[in-house]
């Protein structure tokens, strides 16, 4: 009987413990089952080289952020600095990590560090437009309201 309660015993306590293997690292037993579904997990700015391409040293804060969006990081200590994360985890594992540092100096763009290379090519930045005309408003009539401020003294500026 104090076997069978020794060994119910030992039971117990290996199976409330974490399976590692020989080399000490925890195996991953609920990974590997069939049916468990893990969900892709997005965090941080994504930043893509095309992003990257269009930045140009000289570009103030406003343009940057345009270009990029709003840093994951702004270091208290070095105001100068933004700091871009992007970590992609597929199905629990880890599938893409990339980082960019932005230096600016005197709030202009000076040095790009990271994951990601600026492009050689010196091409200028364009903005796809279209011109449009505009035709002119024909001028509106006075309103009551209009008309009693006017008879006051008051003018009503549509601008406002």
């Amino acid at each position: 009987m104090r076997k069978f309660l020794l060994l119910i015993t030992a039971l117990i306590l290996t199976a409330c413990s974490t399976p590692k293997a020989l080399d000490g690292k925890v195996l991953e037993t609920a990974d590997n089952l069939f049916g468990i579904y893990k969900i892709d997990v997005k965090q941080g700015n994504l930043v893509s080289q095309e992003m990257i391409n269009q930045l140009r040293p000289g570009m103030d804060k406003k343009q940057v952020k345009f270009i990029l969006g709003t840093p994951l990081l702004i270091d208290p200590f070095h105001k100068n600095r933004w700091d871009y994360f992007y970590d992609l985890k597929k199905s629990g594992k880890q599938d893409t990590k990339k980082r960019a540092t932005i230096i600016f100096v005197d709030g202009q763009l000076v040095s790009l560090k990271g994951d990601f290379r600026p492009s050689n090519e010196s091409k200028p930045m364009t903005i796809n437009t279209t011109v449009v005309d505009v035709p002119k408003q024909k001028e509106k009539e006075k309103g009551i309201l209009e008309e009693i401020l006017h008879s006051l003294g008051i003018e009503y500026d549509e601008k406002y």
